[in-house]
This record gives structure tokens, C-alpha cells and sequence, in this order.
């Protein structure tokens, strides 16, 4: 017992430290994680620095690029804007100047004042883009270079670094429209109008379909008719039969049918509450189902007729013109 309590308490005391690890273990994964993205950080900074240098701005500005995801910097984004303006792309760098001195503000004054002035410098420089469109359809969407332009900002003269732009407009049910134009590399404006896209084709004719529906409609109405007459006629054929059985009881039976002097009467009477039975059921039946197909066939979607007779369909019950026969064509 003694030992029991003991070992409970030693499991206890094991579990309680590795719950005591593990929470300790959370934050120091975290600035694991942490300092690794500093590390990856400084590295891709000072590499995109020596592009600099040596003016190779393409490939330093996407160093720069990662190196402030990793780790965001005032610094960082203040040599990034440098490299945007040394590779063209005026508009980045007037927009990243700013981002730097917001983020400069407050421990970097002095930074954040150089990054206000470059930016100042940069904005008569700007070139802008005017993205307009002509017709307002439920669902547009415009888009610059892949990335969608917001509805407030249509019509607006935007900053846009030079080059060459793709405009893409899409909406549903709609042509898609799409065109290039080129940017100035400085104080250059264009505009581009989206113009009223044109209805898609659908995927397939709606006519088509509505006389597919409407033939397969019209000839489930023409069975399931038949189905019912046929069942009126079973009826009928049943009825026929009780009232036999009933004229012939009359011999053996009093007129109420009650009391039969005879087994014979016996048997007539019983047969032909039996066959009335079944004609009262198979004619109710039959007449559901013939109002059913009607119904079915009557209100079948029509397409434009058309002029040949090879959309015909006809269904018949037994030889049409014998007498139990039942016969029903159409055209449709």
C-alpha cells in the first residue's frame, strides 16, 4: 500500500515536470523561430546592400523585399525605397519613403525627416495610371497586374511605376476584357477605359433543353395515362363481372341479398362483392393516374415548333382500333 502511494506520487511529480518543461519550452521555440528570422534577415540585407553598391538594383530590391518580412525595419525600408528609385520603380519608392518615415517616428526623427523629403522629391516625378469604367455590372472585377484595383479607387488618377501594365476585367456571365498599356518612366499619365463587356455564351441553348424536358415530360403524361386507362378499363371489366354475380344471386337469395336459400347464392353474392371490390379500386386508380398524366403532359415546357415532324412520339397500349385497345400519338 505504502509503495503503491509512493509510486503514485513519483508519477505525479514526473508528469508535473513535463507539463513544467513544455510551457517553458513555448517561448523559447518562439525566439528560436525568432532569432532565426533576424539571422535570415541581416543576411538577405547586407547582400541586397553589396547589389546596391555594385547598382544592380533588380536583384537587390527582392532581397531588400524579404529581408523586411522577416524582420521589419525602419532601416530596412528606408534602403528599400533607395533601391526602387535607383531601379525605376518611382512610385514604390515614394510610397516605401513614406512607410519608413511612419515607422521611423518617434525613435529615428532624423530618419524619419530624410524619408518625408525624399519622398516630397519624388512626388512631381510620379507618373499615374486612371483605370475608368464604363459600365457599372453586378460582380466586376478589375484588376492591375493581378492584384484587384478597390471600387473607390476607379477613376482615380493612382501613382504607378513605369513599365508596362496588363488591366484584366471580369464579371459573371460576362467576356472577359483585357489590354496592356505603358507607363512614362517619369510625370507620365494614361488611362484606360473598361469598356461594356459582352453576355457570355451560355453552355448550352436554352431552348434545347426546354424541348428535351418537355418531350421526356409529355411521354412519362402519355404512360402514366395509359397506365390509368387501362386501370378504368380492368375496372370496368370487374364491374361488369359483379353484376353478374349479382343477377344471378337474385335466384337464390332475397331481394336484400341477406338471406340465400342456396350455397350457390352464397358463392354468387360473396363473388360479387369481391369483383365489385376490385372494380371500385382499379377504376379510382385508373382515374388518379389518367388525371395524373394529363396533368403531366398538359403542362410540359414547349420550344419553337419546327417545321418537320421528326421530334414525333408516339405510345400506344394494345392494337390501335381493337377493341380493348388504347392508342394516343402526338407531335412534339
Amino acid at each position: 500500500m505504502q509503495d503503491a502511494r509512493r509510486a503514485r506520487a513519483r508519477s505525479r511529480a514526473f508528469t508535473g515536470a513535463l507539463l513544467f518543461a513544455s510551457i517553458l519550452g513555448a517561448p523559447v521555440r518562439a525566439l528560436a523561430q525568432n532569432a532565426d528570422n533576424k539571422v535570415q534577415a541581416e543576411a538577405l540585407f547586407e547582400e541586397g546592400r553589396h547589389l546596391m553598391e555594385a547598382k544592380n538594383f533588380a536583384a537587390a530590391c527582392p532581397k531588400l523585399e524579404a529581408s523586411q518580412k522577416l524582420d521589419p525595419g525602419a532601416g530596412t525600408l528606408l534602403n528599400l525605397a533607395a533601391c526602387y528609385e535607383g531601379n525605376g520603380q518611382l512610385a514604390s519608392a515614394w510610397v516605401t519613403y513614406k512607410d519608413a518615415a511612419a515607422a521611423a517616428q518617434g525613435r529615428h526623427p532624423d530618419w524619419a525627416d530624410q524619408a518625408n523629403a525624399k519622398a516630397d522629391e519624388l512626388k512631381p516625378k510620379l507618373s499615374h495610371l486612371t483605370v475608368v469604367v464604363s459600365q457599372s455590372i453586378p460582380g466586376l472585377e478589375v484588376k492591375r497586374d493581378g492584384n484587384v484595383i478597390a471600387e473607390g479607387v476607379l477613376g482615380a488618377a493612382m501613382p504607378v511605376d513605369s513599365g508596362t501594365h496588363t488591366i484584366d476585367a471580369a464579371a459573371p456571365g460576362r467576356v472577359p476584357f483585357s489590354t496592356k498599356v505603358v507607363i512614362p518612366a517619369s510625370q507620365g499619365a494614361a488611362t484606360v477605359t473598361i469598356p461594356a463587356l459582352a453576355m457570355a455564351a451560355g453552355p448550352a441553348e436554352p431552348q434545347a433543353q426546354a424541348s428535351t424536358t418537355g418531350n421526356t415530360q409529355r411521354l412519362v403524361g402519355v404512360v402514366v395515362t395509359g397506365v390509368g386507362v387501362v386501370g378504368i378499363g380492368v375496372g370496368a371489366v370487374f364491374g361488369v363481372l359483379a353484376l353478374g354475380k349479382k343477377s344471378s344471386a337474385g335466384d337464390h337469395c332475397s331481394p336484400d341479398y341477406t338471406v340465400c336459400g342456396s350455397q350457390d347464392g352464397i358463392d354468387d353474392v360473396n363473388a360479387a362483392k369481391s369483383d365489385g371490390f376490385v372494380s371500385t379500386v382499379t377504376i379510382i386508380g385508373g382515374a388518379a393516374f389518367a388525371t395524373a398524366g394529363i396533368v403531366l403532359y398538359l403542362t410540359a415546357p414547349h420550344a419553337e415548333k419546327q417545321p418537320d415532324s421528326a421530334g414525333a412520339i408516339q405510345a400506344r397500349l394494345g392494337a390501335p382500333g381493337a377493341p380493348a385497345g388504347f392508342s394516343f400519338g402526338g407531335s412534339f
